[in-house]
């Protein structure tokens, strides 16, 4: 005789799931020993660079297996969080596909995170624990003058970092242009320092940037470009004519000057010695001290450039000089002062400065021959 089950209809359906999970390998054995490992029926797993470039994106790959086999059709949950320790959020959800894989595309970074991926299951059944990947962010600065003169050396750096902290021992990539429109050229390499900081030097005659970038190696992803921008900038012209008191606003009024072989001026109150200080009207060479009739200190100069370029101009007159023959004098450097007392054929402190002739003697043009000239460049100069 057979005797016909007596289980409840939901007893039995219940008993009969349990039969085809375990038949398919879904669930765990319903009996284990307290030290038995519990068994992961799903795994996921998350693939992701170590480090992107500041603002670049990413692209998180996550892959699922259940029982081992690539699973698909399945929903992966892709989160986010700042800093280990830090709450997860949940960034988004996709579907795998061939290969039990899905794909998570992160637009930007600018600051280091922890991402991971977990299978949550079908109402928690087979729910795989979460997959975590850290990833760090490279970038690099750009340090420059805002301008530098022609013909000197500008100071160029670039400092590597990852995650805001200073990158050691890795080459730094420097390139140049005139404009931003030009392509990038004549590229240097500098090594950064424990600091992160890479500095190289290079001259330019005129305005340009740097560009400073980290070409990547392993495990570091390349930089975005860091631009500055020098201006250069010309020296000034020297003054063709400076005035030869070295303050000129103590000068007698050019109605008290008088003309000879050159033009004769004072300071007010006929000030004399380290009160009344005098300076080349321009570049050039001291060829000659001592002058008859002027004191035996008073300096010849060559002119090198300004209105007097090749022709030689007197100082008479004169006390203490500061400058010798052969000396180059500079506008505006104090070469002399005005002598105290009687200085050669004089009736009280003056400057009698000249300028002789063209291609003629280091001393002296005639009676007013040159004078006008002089006076010119006196009045103009004020």
């Amino acid at each position: 005789m057979r005797v016909r089950s007596q289980l409840p209809r939901s007893a039995r359906f219940f008993w009969r799931a349990l039969t085809l999970l375990a038949t398919a390998g879904l669930l765990a054995p319903l009996h284990a020993s307290a030290s038995a490992a519990p068994i992961e029926l799903s795994r996921a797993r998350i693939v992701a660079p170590s480090s992107v470039a500041m603002g670049h994106g990413l692209d998180l790959l996550g892959e699922l297996t259940i029982a081992g086999r690539p699973a698909i059709g399945r929903d992966l949950v892709f989160v986010s969080r700042g800093a280990a320790g830090a709450d997860w959020h949940t960034i988004g959800t996709a579907r795998t596909g061939l290969g039990g894989m899905a794909t998570w595309h992160v637009p930007a970074m600018s600051s280091p995170a922890d991402y991971g991926v977990y299978y949550p299951g079908i109402r928690g059944v087979a729910a795989s624990s979460k997959a975590v990947a850290t990833v760090h962010v490279i970038d690099v600065v750009a340090s420059a003058p805002r301008q530098v003169k022609s013909g000197h050396p500008a100071r160029l750096a670039g400092r590597l970092m990852m995650d805001g902290h200073g990158v050691a021992a890795q080459p730094l990539h420097f390139m140049f242009r005139h404009d931003p429109d030009q392509r990038w050229h004549a590229a240097r390499w500098g090594r950064a320092n424990r600091k992160g900081w890479a500095r190289v030097q290079k001259k330019f005659g005129r305005s340009f940037q740097v560009g400073v970038r980290f070409e990547g190696a392993d495990g570091l992803a390349r930089s975005p470009l860091a631009v500055e921008t020098v201006r250069v900038v010309q020296p000034p012209a020297p003054p063709k004519f400076v005035f030869p008191f070295q303050d000129p606003g103590r000068a007698m009024s050019s109605s008290a000057w008088t003309q000879d072989q050159g033009v004769d001026l004072a300071y007010a109150g006929n000030a004399c010695g380290h009160a009344a200080g005098l300076v080349a009207i321009g570049d050039g060479v001291v060829i000659q001290e001592g002058i008859s009739g002027f004191g035996s200190t008073a300096p010849v100069i060559r002119m090198s450039d300004g209105v007097f370029a090749g022709r030689n101009v007197y100082y008479g007159h004169t006390g203490q000089v500061f400058v010798h023959v052969g000396q180059q004098v500079h506008a505006g450097q104090k070469i002399a002062e005005v002598g105290c007392g009687s200085v050669g054929y004089s009736s009280s402190p003056h400057l009698e400065i000249g300028v002789g002739v063209a291609g003629g003697p280091p001393c002296c043009p005639s009676m007013h021959e040159t004078s006008a000239e002089m006076l010119r460049q006196l009045l103009a100069s004020l």
